[in-house]
């Protein structure tokens, strides 16, 4: 499921079994040095976090990405985040990023190497989010089996 309001109303009748959210986490990066970089970093992560929707269809929603920019303190972002859906029916938070910077931070953080898919035949591009969904697998099995 999506954060969308077909599927909102979906997730809604069906809280129960929908137990996991998934929050890409995008560093914007907007000097000329940086821009391509960054869009291909969001390019991969979005894709992946579309993939394991689809891999979980029926466990999870996945939400509209987060957007920062550098200088932000991940730590209290995270914080926020974490206190937004406290409430919430969602047991485990899965946040999914290609920014290092956030891979000390906490064990919900899920921290992939972005490859870049622009230029990749649509079949590649598959493959390479299938197998990455493959290696995320045991993580997120391993996420759902501890106490919350």
């Amino acid at each position: 499921m999506f954060y969308t309001g077909r599927d909102s109303a979906q997730f809604l009748a069906q809280t129960e079994y929908i137990d996991t959210a998934i929050v890409p986490l995008i560093p914007v990066h907007v000097t000329k040095e940086t821009m391509q970089m960054g869009a291909s970093q969001a390019d991969y992560i979005l894709s992946l976090a579309n993939a394991l929707e689809n891999q979980f269809k029926g466990r999870v929603v996945a939400f509209p990405s987060f957007s920062y920019v550098s200088g932000q303190s991940k730590e209290q972002l995270l914080v926020d985040w974490k206190s937004a859906f406290a409430a919430s029916p969602f047991k485990h938070i899965l946040f999914l990023t290609g920014d290092s910077e956030w891979n000390q931070l906490d064990g919900s953080i899920f921290w992939t190497a972005t490859i870049p898919l622009d230029s990749m035949e649509p079949k590649m591009r598959g493959k390479i989010l299938e197998d990455q969904v493959r290696q995320l697998i045991p993580r997120i099995a391993e996420k759902w089996n501890s106490p919350s």
